[in-house]
């Protein structure tokens, strides 16, 4: 209970303790302190920001939500990439619902609309009007020409005279249209550019020209039965007229077997090469009257494309994709990358960010329950916070590489529905390893609460699931309270799989009533929300030992595990310390007792007084308990190196509990277990010898260093251990006396405030003193003296008998 004073008169400052003991996250503070950030003035408005609305605490949460966010929706694809052609080795399902459009076969109809539309070519029937016109004029002017010239008989001359004519090539040219050769030039000019050469020409171009010709690559239109649309064009105005025309039956004015001169009158009278050369001048003046108008074309194949709407595919989570032994359509790739293209946006999207703001606004609500409305004002320790978040992420973890399996496993192969592994999966685990290493109630309940939550945002809001891992996870709480055996833990889960199991039959009876499947999902959610419980806990009992070695917790299965007295320590303290091995038993025994009777935890108590004194294993001969009859090795020393060795003992127990990591409760228990309490007897005797030219004598040393004990069950082995002591030392352990011993004890703590730290009340104190009692009466009771007893074991002198006693009073 709590003292009114907090006066501490018997303190001289800061209790200097050994080096183990230091705080390291002190020593990190000073050094920050050090690099003097504070003492600036951006320094100052950051750390004014931060005490006011606790910044860096907040920061750090949301950066834990978005963690947990981002593992929420990350999903585990070991699927293997398919291609094309090949043979699916097993069945493929889709893993969620969606629409996609399906690619491949749109852009079939599309290409097959862009196929049916006839290409557009440029028509224009009067291009050709006129075309002989530049052949008579050329060679008119040119016949004149050469008569004009006198050529010599002289053949070699001759020759000279026609090469020297071809200054007068550019001309014709210009005239003819038409860039020639020298050859076809010179050619001319033997022939002295006759009528018959000329007429031939003419004859050649009329009935060439006399179809459509046209001129257009193969690459672009394929030329056979293919139908085009011509457009007739006059000069370079389009007419409204579109006429469609077989593309194969229009000359290509590519096509050398087309342009031929054996229908030409005279054409016979001509060498080879004078025949070559008259096809040559009469080929050249030839071009297409029918274009191919790309841009027209282009823009209606256009149309045609974007007048085919998409064609769109309704996939069904779990609906099979393709076959064991299907081969792999274009079809089905496009569905796998959909799928993967779609999980991999729901994974980085903007619900993980407003989940992880959901997730923080959650946490800090809950904490400004804990401060505000909460009956003792519980403060969660930073030990916990980062258990509590740990496990959740673990929780959530393993909870989806569960599901990825069982779905992969059966879900996917075997068509089991999705649901029953949902309730099967260990979703209580994290609330029973939970309730297990935090004590306070409130803060397990709102921990079950919010990864019950989470679990919900997991399942894409399964509010099912998330009546299933709250009831859930309260029950696995409640069964692991107090857990006293490891079958407790297993208990637990049998209730946890029976509410679930009702849970989930009450769930499905309301929503699926009338329903065909209603005894399909109740014969396989029910089994499977039984199993879970049973599941949680056996996942519960292998990561529990995990739990309490990396982050050096306490629970009741390692307690359980502490109070074997086969433990090292045990062994160790019966063989160097048998009077404090006894002893610790029997304060044990008493605080067990007292502990159940004011609801503390009984289990920790008594083993924190199995291991309160180990630290006198070293000195043992030093303590009443372990001496032998007429040797005290006190009367041989110094009150001075008394007490020191009496105090020692509470530092050397706890370097034994960190050696052997006995765990913290323990430990603080150890250290607790004396509190600040006066070493009466070897103060007295410091005082009785002290002379005053060696100063004054402090009682603040002869007092140990503390701390006074924090919580019940450290106040119940103070209170056990002193009371034990005393009435060990006495000869004639009478009820009245040993009663009084008992009220005496807890009176004389009470009245030197080392109960003040704890939550002892004046009902619980009253309640201690008659079960410590009861036990104390049972244990030191009167025994029949036998015949010469009395004779043989004579009482102790009233000196010996303070000697025997105050030591362990100030202990």
């Amino acid at each position: 209970m709590k003292s009114k004073s907090n006066k501490k008169p018997y303190s001289k400052g800061p209790v200097k303790l050994r080096s183990k003991y230091s705080d390291q996250s002190q020593k990190f503070k000073d050094w920050v302190d050090q690099l003097g950030f504070e003492q600036t003035l951006l320094g100052k408005i950051v750390q004014s920001l931060d005490e006011r609305f606790h910044i860096r605490r907040v920061s750090m949460l949301f950066f834990y939500c978005l963690v947990l966010s981002f593992l929420l929706f990350f999903d585990f694809d070991f699927q293997q990439d398919v291609e094309v052609g090949t043979i699916a080795k097993s069945d493929f399902k889709a893993s969620l619902s969606f629409v996609m459009v399906d690619e491949v076969a749109t852009e079939k109809k599309r290409n097959e609309a862009e196929g049916s539309v006839p290409p557009v070519f440029d028509y224009d029937p009067i291009s050709y009007k006129g075309i002989t016109e530049p052949v008579y004029l050329a060679f008119r002017e040119f016949r004149a020409l050469v008569r004009k010239t006198r050529w010599s008989k002289n053949e070699t001359k001759k020759e000279e005279q026609v090469k020297d004519f071809l200054i007068n090539k550019p001309k014709f040219e210009e005239i003819y249209g038409r860039k020639i050769s020298n050859r076809l030039f010179e050619w001319l000019v033997q022939g002295q550019f006759s009528v018959r050469t000329e007429n031939i020409i003419k004859n050649a171009l009329t009935e060439w020209t006399s179809e459509k010709i046209v001129d257009i690559p193969h690459h672009i239109v394929n030329f056979e039965n293919k139908t085009v649309i011509l457009k007739i064009v006059d000069g370079r105005k389009y007419s409204a007229k579109e006429v469609p025309a077989d593309l194969s039956k229009i000359t290509n004015i590519n096509d050398e077997s087309v342009f031929t001169l054996k229908n030409i009158k005279k054409v016979k009278s001509y060498s080879r090469v004078g025949r070559k050369n008259l096809k040559a001048l009469s080929k050249i003046l030839i071009f297409p009257n029918v274009t191919f108008n790309k841009v027209e074309t282009s823009d209606r194949n256009h149309r045609a494309r974007d007048a085919i709407l998409p064609v769109q595919i309704s996939i069904k989570k779990n609906q099979t994709i393709v076959s064991q032994g299907s081969i792999i359509q274009p079809v089905h790739v496009t569905i796998f990358h959909e799928i993967k293209k779609r999980k991999s946006d729901r994974r980085t999207d903007f619900i993980a960010l407003m989940s992880a703001l959901m997730f923080a606004t959650f946490i800090l609500v809950f904490f400004s329950y804990t401060k505000r409305f909460t009956l003792n004002r519980v403060r969660i320790e930073q030990r916990d916070l980062a258990v509590m978040g740990v496990i959740a992420l673990v929780a959530v973890l393993v909870i989806k590489i569960f599901l990825f399996m069982t779905e992969a496993a059966f879900v996917t192969k075997y068509g089991l529905p999705p649901s029953m592994f949902l309730y099967a999966a260990p979703v209580s685990a994290a609330a029973m390893i939970v309730g297990m290493l935090v004590t306070s109630g409130e803060v397990v309940w709102l921990f079950t609460v919010f990864i019950s939550i989470v679990l919900t945002v997991m399942t894409e809001m399964n509010f099912s699931f998330f009546l299933v891992s709250l009831v859930g996870g309260v029950t696995a709480v409640r069964g692991v309270h107090s857990c006293e055996k490891r079958n407790d833990i297993y208990r637990a889960g049998l209730r946890v799989g029976l509410v679930n199991g009702l849970t989930v039959f009450f769930i499905t009876m309301l929503t699926n009533i009338g329903s065909q499947d209603l005894l399909r999902e109740l014969a396989w959610d029910v089994p499977a929300s039984f199993f879970g419980g049973l599941f949680s806990a056996m996942v519960t009992m292998m990561l529990i030992p995990v739990v309490e070695s990396i982050f050096n917790y306490t629970t009741d299965i390692k307690l359980l595990e502490l109070s074997n007295l086969s433990h090292p320590l045990m062994k160790e303290m019966v063989l160097k310390a048998p009077g404090t091995y006894h002893h610790s038993l029997v304060v044990g025994s008493m605080v067990d007792a007292a502990a159940k009777e004011i609801g503390a935890n009984a289990l920790l108590g008594k083993v924190m007084a199995y291991y309160h004194d180990i630290g006198k294993m070293d000195h043992a001969q030093y303590f009443i308990e372990n001496q032998r009859k007429g040797f005290n090795p006190h009367d041989h020393i110094s009150p001075y190196m008394s007490k020191t060795i009496l105090i020692a003992h509470v530092k050397d127990g706890a370097e034994l509990g960190l050696k052997h990591k006995l765990g913290r409760p323990i430990i603080d228990g150890i250290l607790q277990h004396h509190g600040t309490t006066l070493i009466s007897y070897f103060y007295n005797r410091a005082l009785e010898g002290h002379d005053d030219d060696h100063g004054y004598v402090e009682e603040s040393d002869f007092r140990y260093p503390g701390p006074k004990p924090q919580f019940k069950e450290a106040a119940l082995v103070m209170l056990a251990d002193s009371i034990e002591a005393a009435a060990r030392s006495l000869d004639d352990p009478t009820p009245a006396r040993l009663q009084n011993i008992v009220q005496s004890i807890i009176q004389n703590k009470f009245m030197d405030a080392q109960l003040s730290d704890c939550d002892l009340t004046l009902q619980d104190l009253s309640i201690i003193e008659e079960s410590f009692e009861h036990v104390i009466l049972a244990i030191y009771h009167q025994r029949v003296e036998y015949p010469g007893q009395a004779k043989s074991e004579p009482k102790e002198s009233g000196k010996k008998n303070v000697t025997r006693l105050s030591p362990k009073l100030g202990s």
